[in-house]
């Protein structure tokens, strides 16, 4: 009977230290390489797309809290020409986030090896677009152009799978440049 409690206490210490050593702790500097899906600025009809990329980096300020920014990117291009080859269209539009991020981190599943997080981006976000058309369309072959930009607000949660100490997959879900990111995360 005292070998069956002096070993259940023991398991009850070892899961005790395990939970206790979190994913996520203060100074850790993770960045990250994501590919988007489910993205915002789709063009179904085009020739050749970029899929939205996303780059980030986040510092830990505290025990619960993380500070950083995030990079993310998508293009695409439609080009049509008549068979004949007398007169052509195409249309290119880009897109580009910048912002800055925080991110509260909670153990919620109580995993050494995952670190889950919810945050907020406030930054930046431009848009590009231009026309072309050639040859004989009646008119005068030409290029339109325009670009705008606006401030971005988003909201994101996410989770990271370390493999090792230092390298994660990961997924995010959230308003940016697509509904869902996954990719890699390495700990620095």
């Amino acid at each position: 009977m005292k070998r069956i409690l002096l070993i259940s206490m023991l398991l009850v210490i070892a899961i005790s230290i395990s939970f206790s050593q979190i994913a996520y702790k203060k100074g850790d500097k993770v960045g990250s390489l994501m590919l988007g899906l489910g993205s915002f600025v789709y063009e179904p009809d085009a020739t050749s797309t970029v899929p939205p990329l996303s780059v980030a980096a986040d510092w830990g300020y505290n025990e619960n809290i993380s500070v950083g920014g995030i990079l993310s990117y998508t293009a695409s291009k439609y080009e049509w020409n008549n068979v004949w080859g007398n007169y052509g269209y195409k249309y290119t539009w880009s897109y580009i986030i910048v912002a800055a991020r925080g991110a509260y981190h909670l153990d919620v599943l109580h995993d050494s090896k995952i670190d889950t997080y919810g945050g907020v981006s406030l930054g930046f976000k431009i848009a590009s677009t231009s026309e072309t058309y050639t040859g004989d369309w009646g008119l005068i072959p030409h290029t339109t152009a325009a670009s705008g930009g606006g401030i971005l607000f988003g909201l994101f949660a996410g989770g990271r799978y370390y493999f090792s100490p230092n390298l994660a997959a990961q997924a995010e879900v959230g308003f940016g440049i697509a509904l869902l990111n996954i990719g890699i995360a390495y700990k620095l």
